[in-house]
């Protein structure tokens, strides 16, 4: 009797057990569903489209570089290099840069973050860290802003020396 007994206690606390874990899954879930669409409702980016649209109705600005390119010609591996492409609003709305990609993380690019009236100019700066490069380096940036085209390249280039990976590469 008194192993029927512990039995039915073992039993009945397995069940407990397994009835409290099924509650802890269920309310898991539901929180991991919650966070869920919470990540995917905030991660809409609506501010940059309510600026275009404001701006849009302002006009319609246009990128003009003086240069789209720009060759830094040789360098020693680990030099830090910078250049500043120009450009002008050519349009008759102010101009917005939302964004810029690179092509890698040996590039640090610094825009305007104001907008840039009608008419007026200003400056994007690429600063290129030539470490770990060897040979001929091209590198794009591309510029996603509110303009008709809605986005716009400019490339550098140079020619790295690297002498610890000649030395290598010559055995």
């Amino acid at each position: 009797m008194i192993l029927n007994g512990t039995f039915e206690i073992i039993q009945q606390t397995a069940l407990r057990k397994q009835a409290a874990s099924k509650l802890i899954i269920k309310g898991m879930t539901r929180y991991l569903v919650m966070l869920c669409l919470t990540a995917l409702v905030s991660c809409q980016n609506t501010g940059n489209k309510a600026a275009n649209k404001r701006s849009s109705n302002l006009g319609n600005p246009k990128f003009e570089f003086q240069e789209e390119f720009h060759n830094f010609g040789s360098l020693q591996a680990g030099e830090v290099v910078a250049y500043n492409f120009r450009f002008s609003n050519s349009g008759d709305g102010p101009l917005i840069i939302d964004k810029i990609e690179k092509d890698c993380g040996c590039l640090e690019v610094y825009f305007p973050q104001q907008a840039i009236a009608a008419g007026t100019s200003d400056f994007i700066e690429v600063v290129f860290n030539s470490s770990g490069e060897t040979g001929r380096v091209y590198k794009e940036i591309v510029v996603y802003s509110n303009t008709g085209n809605k986005k716009s390249k400019i490339a550098i280039a140079a020619t790295v020396e690297n002498e610890i990976i000649n030395l290598y590469s010559k055995n």
